[in-house]
Parts: C-alpha cells; sequence; structure tokens
C-alpha cells in the first residue's frame, strides 16, 4: 500500500493557462466519445490544474465514471473496482472547467508519470455502489442543509466483484433501472440522522429506489440505508454488535454489509449499506394488534407520552416514545398502544418482582441489556431503543439493536449514570435509566446471570473476540483508503479511546484491545 497523505484543495485556473490550454489542436476524429484538444505532458503541466477521469464507456468493468484524487504527496491517486484490469486504463486529461485536454491508455503494471506526477491506481476490494445524480447542484445543496429535506434525485448502480459474487451467491450488477443508459431518474438521495449528519465530513443517507431490490442477498426493499460510520473510523462497530445480537438471538436485526460510495464519479468512502428498520415481511415482522415503537427519539411522528418518575436525575421533563407501528394508527390503537407502554414502565417500577414477566419478555428485556453492557452505549435506554409488543404473547420484546457506532469507548458523562465511559473497566449501563430500577428485580437479576452461563452470552462473546480480524480481512485494502480520506483526526468525543495515528490498523488495534478489555472485565466480574 503506498502511502497517500491528505486531500490538496484544487487550485482554480487562471486565464492564461486556460488559454494556453485551448491552443491545442481539437480532434476531430468522430469515434472519440470525448473530442480532445491533444495536448501534450508539457501543456498539461503548464496549467495550475488538472485531474483525469476514467470513463466507463471506455473501461470494461468500470459501471461510472471515476475522478482522480491529489492528496498532496506528489501523486495523483485513481480508486478503481478491483475488476478492472490495470493493463490498459483509457483516461480523459482534463482542466477545472471540465474540458478534455488529452486522452490516454496506460498500463499500470507499470510505472506511469505525467511529467513529475505519478498516477498511482489503488483497487477496491469490497462492493461499489456508483449514485450518478440528475443534477450536481441539488446533490451539493442537499449536503449544505441541516433540515434534510432536500431529495436527490439520480440512477443507482452497484457493483460486485468475480470473487465477492461467487463467494457469496451475489449477481455481478445491480441496477436501478433495467436499462443503465436509460435517462430516467429511478432512485434518491437524502439526508438521515441527527448528529451523523450535521457533525462530520462523512455524510448518512437514505437510498430509495423505485423497484424493489434484494441487494446483497439483504432482501427486496426499496428503501435502505447508507451509514457513513462518520464517529467509528474502525467502521466495524455496527457490523460487530449487529452479529452479536443475532448470535444471542434477538429478533429482527438490519442487514448490513460494508460497501464503497461514489456519487457522481466522487470517492465518498466506504459504507454500510443497511436495511432499514421497518415493519415489513422481511424486517420486523409485525401485523394487526401488534405495536412498535421508539423510545425518547429525538422526534416522534406519533408520540406517546408515558409516565417515569424514577429514570432521570430531574424526574423526567417529558418522557416520550414514538409509535412506528402501526402508520397513521386510529384513536383506538392510539390509546392501546399507549396503555400497553405505560404498563411496561409501571411494571419497571414496580416493587412486585413477578409483575414485570406478566408484561415484558424477560429473555428479550436481559439479552437487549447485555448488547448495551458490553458495548457501553450511553444511549441504551433511549433514541435508538426499539421494541415491539406481539399480540400472540401479550408481552414487549426488545430489539431490534441499532445505532453502535459511538459504543465502545466514546468519552461521554451520561446524567445520572456514574460511570467513565472512556474506560473498558466496570459497569456502565447497569446504573442509568430504566436499569437502576430493573437490577432492583430479582427475577431480572436472575435472568441476566441465566443468560450469560447458560443462554449463551458468554460463548458468543469469546467467539465475537476471536472473529474480530475476520472482520478486518474483510474490508481489505478499502479500510486503509477510508482512513487516509476520512480518519485521521479522532472527533473529540471519541478521544478516550483514539489516539492519533497514523493509520487504519492503529485504530483498529487501538480498538480491539479495548474490546478484549471489556469482555475480560466482565467475565472476571460475572464470576
Amino acid at each position: 500500500m503506498k502511502r497517500i497523505a491528505l486531500l490538496l484543495t484544487a487550485c482554480f485556473i487562471g486565464a492564461a493557462a486556460l488559454a494556453g490550454a485551448l491552443l491545442c489542436e481539437k480532434r476531430s476524429n468522430k469515434r472519440l466519445l470525448r473530442p480532445t484538444y491533444d495536448c501534450t505532458d508539457e501543456m498539461i503541466l503548464g496549467l495550475p490544474y488538472f485531474d483525469i477521469l476514467v470513463p466507463k464507456e471506455e473501461n470494461r468493468n468500470l459501471s461510472s465514471d471515476v475522478v482522480s484524487y491529489s492528496l498532496g504527496d506528489g501523486y495523483i491517486h485513481l480508486l478503481l473496482p478491483e475488476d478492472v484490469s490495470a493493463k490498459a486504463v483509457v483516461v480523459y486529461i482534463r482542466d477545472i472547467d471540465g474540458n478534455y485536454l488529452a486522452r490516454r491508455v496506460y498500463d499500470f503494471t507499470q510505472k506511469v508519470t505525467i511529467g513529475q506526477w505519478e498516477i498511482l491506481l489503488e483497487h477496491h476490494t469490497l462492493p461499489v455502489l456508483y449514485f450518478e445524480t440528475g443534477d450536481h447542484a441539488v446533490y451539493e445543496q442537499m449536503i449544505a442543509s441541516e433540515t434534510k429535506d432536500i431529495i436527490c434525485d439520480g440512477n443507482m448502480h452497484l457493483c460486485v466483484s468475480r470473487k465477492d459474487s461467487k463467494k457469496n451467491g451475489w449477481y455481478r450488477e445491480y441496477l436501478s433501472v433495467s436499462d443503465d443508459k436509460s435517462s430516467k431518474l429511478s432512485a434518491s438521495l437524502q439526508g438521515r440522522g441527527s448528529t451523523s449528519w450535521t457533525g462530520g465530513r462523512k455524510k448518512s443517507y437514505s437510498l430509495r429506489l423505485k423497484k424493489a431490490i434484494n441487494l446483497l442477498g439483504m432482501g427486496k426493499n426499496k428503501n435502505w440505508n447508507l451509514i457513513g460510520n462518520n464517529s467509528d473510523p474502525t467502521l466495524l462497530k455496527n457490523l460487530i454488535f449487529n452479529d452479536l445480537s443475532k448470535n444471542i438471538g434477538i429478533d429482527y436485526q438490519p442487514e448490513m454489509r460494508s460497501i464503497n460510495l461514489y456519487v457522481d464519479g466522487v470517492y465518498q468512502g466506504v459504507y454500510l449499506l443497511t436495511t432499514k428498520i421497518s415493519v415489513d415481511k422481511d424486517r420486523v415482522a409485525l401485523r394487526q394488534g401488534d405495536y412498535f415503537y421508539r423510545m425518547d427519539p429525538p422526534i416522534a411522528q406519533q408520540g406517546i407520552e408515558y409516565s417515569s418518575s424514577t429514570w432521570f436525575e430531574d424526574g423526567g421533563t417529558r418522557p416520550l416514545a414514538d409509535l412506528l407501528y402501526p402508520e397513521n394508527a386510529s384513536e383506538e390503537d392510539f390509546e392501546r398502544a399507549s396503555v400497553i407502554l405505560q404498563s411496561f414502565i409501571d411494571a419497571i417500577e414496580s416493587d412486585d418482582p413477578y409483575k414485570l414477566e406478566s408484561i415484558c419478555d424477560l429473555e428479550s428485556l436481559s439479552k437487549y441489556y447485555w448488547i448495551q453492557e458490553i458495548s457501553m452505549n450511553f444511549d441504551a435506554w433511549q433514541r435508538s431503543v426499539y421494541m415491539y409488543y406481539n399480540e400472540d404473547d401479550g408481552k414487549i420484546h426488545m430489539g431490534p439493536v441499532w445505532d453502535m457506532d459511538l459504543a465502545l469507548g466514546s468519552v461521554y458523562v451520561k446524567e445520572g449514570v456514574d460511570a467513565s465511559f472512556d474506560s473498558p473497566y466496570g459497569w456502565k449501563v447497569r446504573y442509568g435509566g430504566w436499569y437502576r430500577k430493573l437490577f432492583n428485580n430479582k427475577r431480572f437479576i436472575d435472568q441476566v446471570s441465566y443468560d450469560y452461563y447458560e443462554g449463551g452470552i458468554r460463548e458468543a462473546l469469546i467467539k465475537s473476540i476471536e472473529s474480530l480480524n475476520d472482520y478486518r480481512n474483510d474490508l481489505g485494502n478499502d479500510a486503509e483508503l477510508d482512513y487516509i480520506f476520512y480518519g485521521h483526526t479522532p472527533l473529540a468525543h471519541l478521544k478516550g479511546i483514539y489516539r492519533n495515528v497514523d493509520s487504519y490498523d492503529e485504530y483498529f488495534g487501538d480498538m480491539s484491545s479495548f474490546y478484549k478489555n471489556r469482555v475480560e472485565w466482565i467475565d472476571k466480574n460475572m464470576k
């Protein structure tokens, strides 16, 4: 892996340099898809700025135009899918205004230069999702907006290498339109998240397709998430704890796959392509009479106020849950869902240890607690906490687990929680929120202990530690590329676990050591 440094800000072309470039004679060869000015290297080097575009029409196994990067290290960088051959890559050299100065065919198995600039080709190992906008200006407006109201229409093309296709049984290509050359816009991006939207360089998006597609074996649907993991430079916490949740038996966990994202040919980094948490036969499979809640969300569409006097230091100014299902609930459904939720809250706060299991599935509640405690998730009882009522057994069930990119060591002091979240040692979640009351309930404590030793928690933890290197290997070269572009500076709330480092693998090493110490501490103290 060749060293790549910080992104160099592109300088604007001067009038004199532009005039010099246009003195080149424009080619009239009609076979060329993009007529050029036939500039020499000397003419190109006389410009204050140039870049390289790799066209999809002239490069086999490339599904979108790809733009080069200059990162201030004396190289020009091209990032291409693994299946694009390095031996004969067609490129166009452009000026700042997008004029095509020259067309070249390079063999990147050998050293390639334009004057003193060496061009380096790096191959992606993960699948690549290309999103081509119908109007790039709309995309720029969208990512600059804080409201997330702007929708950017375009087309999606998801590409898989031969190796991954054979290994996982995936298609080689997933198109949002049946004809790749169609001008019809068949997909859209829209901002998602709260701090993840406003707090970093890697935005997260909702991806909507006009036709339902089974992307990478995750089930057929129109609605997807593209998670930037802006707060997780390891790119792995959501994956690790999603898999751990599945392994211990928490139902309806979303599907997740790491991919590379490009928008209009520009590399955006490694993202998680995930299914949405929504009521659907292939996702959260509920039916009439069931209810789906999100506890204390930032914004509630169908807000249910509940009464609790013990969970917050101030007594809870306005505890709220969002009724996610049914959508547009009738007055009768809303009232019934409210009564069920309040019964759950009352049971948690009751001194009767048996009242809780009359309204809540204790195994579900215990296993959900374990994921929150192990991961040190300081939002363990609010914001991204989901639960559903199942009419068949008349009980609340916890899950799915979601939004774990701030787990494992974020510097955070949770109100009412006597714990340091930047240390792997100590009980973190047990003394906060509703868990303060739950750990006064002997029936819940017995379930927590049983699930650790007899319910598969301990074995799943050991397995997850043993699998850490597998998660790293699955990211391949793309982990380092994402770090180079987006992972240099730890965010303020991450400085408790991450040092200023020089490579992705140092980030990964810090997280791995922290997680191993966490698991070892829990196991020692459970004994």
